[in-house]
C-alpha cells in the first residue's frame, strides 16, 4: 500500500485539507461574498431611507430582517472559514476570518445603535457614531474575509503546482 505524503513548500501555508476540501472551502468564500453583496445593496437601501427621514426603517422592516438574516449568514460562513482554518493548519485563514467575525460583532453593535437612536440626520451624534462604526466595520470585515479567501486560493495554487510536479 503506498502512502502518500502531502508535497510541501517552505513558506507557503498550504495546511492539512485535501485540494477536493480546499476547492469546497473556496466555493464557501465565494458564497460569503455574494451574501456581502446583498447586505451591501440592503444596507445602502435601510440607510438611504432612514437618513433622508422619508421613510423611517424599523427593526421588523422586511428590508432590516433580510439585512440581519445576511448579516447571521456571512457571520456563519466566515466563523466556519476561520474554524476550518485553525483545525486544519491555516494559521492566516483563521487569522483573516476571526478579525472578520469580531468586526462583524462589532459592526452590528454599530448598526443596531444607528437604528435604536432614529437614524435619521437630525438624531445626533450617537446614531452617527453607530452608522460610522457600522460602515467601517463591514468593510474592514470584506477585507479580511477577501484577505482569508486568497490565502485558500494560494493553498489551491501550491497545492496543484506541486501535485503536477509529482505526478
Amino acid at each position: 500500500m503506498e502512502s502518500r505524503v502531502k508535497p510541501s513548500l517552505p513558506g507557503e501555508e498550504i495546511g492539512t485539507l485535501s485540494l477536493p476540501s480546499l476547492r469546497l472551502a473556496l466555493k464557501l468564500c465565494y458564497a460569503n461574498f455574494v451574501a456581502y453583496l446583498l447586505l451591501y445593496f440592503t444596507g445602502m437601501y435601510i440607510n438611504i431611507y432612514i437618513t433622508s427621514g422619508v421613510n423611517p426603517v424599523g427593526i421588523d422592516d422586511p428590508t432590516n430582517m433580510i439585512h440581519m438574516i445576511l448579516s447571521s449568514v456571512i457571520f456563519v460562513i466566515t466563523l466556519t472559514v476561520g474554524v476550518v482554518g485553525l483545525l486544519y493548519r491555516m494559521k492566516k485563514v483563521a487569522l483573516f476570518s476571526f478579525g472578520a467575525v469580531l468586526c462583524l460583532i462589532a459592526a452590528t453593535i454599530g448598526g443596531l445603535l444607528f437604528l435604536s437612536t432614529g437614524g435619521a440626520r437630525g438624531s445626533g451624534n450617537l446614531t452617527l457614531a453607530g452608522g460610522w462604526i457600522m460602515s467601517f466595520l463591514f468593510m474592514l470585515a470584506l477585507f479580511l474575509s477577501y484577505y482569508a479567501t486568497l490565502k485558500v486560493m494560494r493553498a489551491i495554487r501550491v497545492i496543484e503546482i506541486l501535485e503536477g510536479e509529482h505526478a
